[in-house]
């Protein structure tokens, strides 16, 4: 009888052909072409190393379940044991079934240069509910009457001076408001700082945090990625300790959160945030902020929901094909559960092909209705 290995010894398996010195930052790198013949060594190599990322960095591994991390093993001892010649775009389709089945919306194989990758198959698919009213720029803002409006559809790439100027115009915008609609569609995330900023000021300041609890990989392999990327994150994750993983921020004792509190809050008007399945990581961190305001509504279609596994800073190059294998880093405990691949959850549903802009804008003529007393005769 076959003796069945255990996900162990297939992760030691796999793990043998490679070692920490072969990680790589990927970041100002292109892919080998998708022609390019790689050896059956090679091929061991290649694997080897994405094994060692899955298995030391990322930061779902601990947390994701023993069928599905067989799963994937299975996938990649497969490939190892036949390895033959092949082009790194047959690598590619080889290595495509140990991401897809990976319930995270963050992590992602990619020839980077030549459109070519693989994601979760797992992603829903959302109802149309308009574009981000900013378009193509990184944040709009205008006054309608006593409606404060603040669309930003990305945090990716803002200057030093395009945050500047936004927290100039908010800082107008909310003391002139009676009410605000914030337009998070599409916004896909990047560094969170320009809202949080002010989801901060608008909740009075006081830190709500992000998730319940949060933890980071804590080995040799994953030490070295942090060490990768210290110029841009510090030494924050570097904690001393031999577990693995390791919780670096812990919110669960209820009594220590925060508690809105309207006389420090910068806003106590009605909020309107409109979402969509564009919104996700720190789009969806943001809204994860602002639902503690209580006069907060969400409008339009559920959030992609790419929030559980992220500080996505590990991108790390395979060392043949040069594919770009990008993996979170901080696994997060949230508040609302079962968040991954389905987000959060719109107040006010719209149905596909329906404005959330235009329906918000008409759920606040409605209760400004209902609020105007009708005139004695």
């Amino acid at each position: 009888m076959t003796k069945i290995p255990t996900i162990s010894e297939m992760e030691e398996l796999l793990l043998r052909d490679s070692k920490t010195a072969d990680f790589a930052d990927s970041r100002n790198a292109k892919s080998k072409s998708p022609d390019t013949k790689l050896t059956a060594d090679q091929v061991r190599h290649e694997v080897s190393v994405f094994a060692r990322i899955l298995i030391n960095v990322y930061c779902g591994w601990p947390f994701h379940k023993e069928v599905l991390k067989r799963k994937i093993l299975k996938t990649l001892v497969d490939i190892h044991k036949n390895a033959h010649d092949m082009t790194t775009a047959e690598l590619l389709k080889q290595l495509r079934p140990a991401i897809e089945i990976i319930p995270d919306n963050h992590i992602k194989l990619r020839m980077i240069g030549y459109g070519m990758g693989v994601r979760t198959a797992l992603r829903k698919p959302r109802p149309n509910v308009g574009t981000n009213i900013a378009g193509n720029k990184k944040f709009h803002t205008e006054q309608r009457g006593n409606i404060g409006i603040i669309a930003v559809p990305t945090l990716s790439g803002w200057t030093d001076d395009e945050r500047k100027m936004f927290e100039k115009q908010w800082r107008t915008i909310l003391p002139q408001s009676e009410i605000l609609i914030i337009d998070l569609r599409d916004n896909g995330g990047g560094n969170s700082k320009p809202l949080s900023d002010m989801a901060d000021y608008i909740l009075g300041d006081e830190i709500f945090p992000f998730a319940r609890r949060q933890y980071i990989r804590n080995n040799p392999d994953a030490n070295a990625v942090k060490k990768i990327y210290e110029h841009e994150n510090g030494t924050k994750f570097n904690i001393k300790s031999t577990t693995d993983p390791i919780i670096y921020e812990d919110n669960s004792n209820s009594d220590t959160l925060p508690k809105f509190d309207a006389t420090r809050a910068g806003f106590n008007g009605p909020i309107y945030i409109l979402i969509d399945g564009g919104v996700m990581s720190s789009g969806e961190l943001i809204c994860t902020l602002l639902r503690n305001h209580p006069k907060a509504k969400f409008v339009g279609t559920n959030t992609r929901g790419g929030e559980v596994y992220g500080y996505n800073y590990a991108d790390i190059l395979l060392p043949h094909s040069h594919m770009q294998f990008n993996v979170g880093c901080v696994y997060r405990e949230l508040f609302t559960e079962n968040f991954e691949l389905n987000g959060y959850t719109p107040d006010i549903k719209c149905p596909d092909g329906t404005d959330a802009f235009a329906v918000a804008m008409t759920d606040i003529e409605k209760n400004r209705t209902i609020q105007t007393p009708t005139p004695e005769r």
